[in-house]
């Protein structure tokens, strides 16, 4: 059986207001098989899900303007199209509290700032990697892409 991570390009949506950041994400990413889509804001990341989704992962930021990462990885997890995307939470800001939040509103990861490229890529492949055993499971429609 063929490996799922090396099959196609996953598609991933970052979402953070810091353009160092999402360039960072974006520059190591792009070197393996991942096609993406940056928003600087939960209201676009919002509007990306129902445009232009599905993402196969979504990278959020806690601190957002607007809706803050908490309230959108709510509202994803309150839909039936992004119930079980994989999310991964950044933050610079950083405590125990904050982790429950987010992992208590639905992220499946928490990766505090600065991290490394190789923390990203880690988190980034054990999700897809995850995501991917689940879908051939379930039979959701993210295994049929």
């Amino acid at each position: 059986m063929a490996d799922p991570m090396v099959q196609r390009n996953w598609r991933v949506l970052i979402a953070d207001d810091d353009p160092a950041i999402c360039t960072l994400i974006d520059t190591v990413l792009r070197k393996g098989p991942y096609e993406m889509m940056t928003c600087n804001d939960a209201e676009s990341a919002l509007v990306a899900v129902d445009r232009d989704g599905p993402f196969d992962i979504i990278i959020c930021d806690f601190m957002l303007p607007g809706i803050s990462g908490i309230d959108l990885i709510e509202r994803l997890r309150a839909s039936d199209n992004t119930r079980g995307t994989p999310i991964l939470m950044i933050s610079g800001h950083t405590n125990y509290a904050m982790d429950g939040r987010a992992k208590n509103a639905g992220a499946n990861l928490f990766l505090n700032k600065p991290f490394t490229i190789s923390q990203l890529r880690t988190a980034v492949n054990q999700l897809l990697s995850s995501s991917s055993r689940l879908d051939a499971f379930s039979g959701s429609p993210a295994a049929n892409r």
